[in-house]
């Protein structure tokens, strides 16, 4: 099973976008409190929307809406332009709740 739930503050919202396809996509940036070894840090997730909920989404979240996520992790890794392998794990936004 493949699933993810994660409440947080918004810290960042990019911009609307479409694929080649035509399939809407936006990201924002899910910054969620992390507590391990008594200590306290905060963790960045990357979460993406797509097709009609991206166009909905994006008139509706801010920065600084707290909010929880439920979805799925997509997971990649790519060769960059200056060579550099870099690793890179999403959040496929299913549902979004206050």
């Amino acid at each position: 099973m493949n699933q993810v739930h994660l409440a947080g503050k918004i810290s960042r919202v990019g911009q609307l976008a479409y694929s080649p396809s035509g399939l809407a996509l936006l990201e924002f940036t899910l910054s969620v409190e992390q507590k391990a070894y008594s200590k306290t840090s905060r963790g960045y997730y990357q979460i993406v929307v797509t097709d009609r909920q991206a166009e909905d989404l994006k008139g509706t979240i801010k920065i600084g809406m707290n909010i929880i996520v439920k979805g799925s992790l997509y997971q990649r890794s790519y060769t960059n332009k200056t060579g550099v392998r870099v690793d890179e794990v999403k959040v496929i936004l299913e549902t979004i709740g206050g």
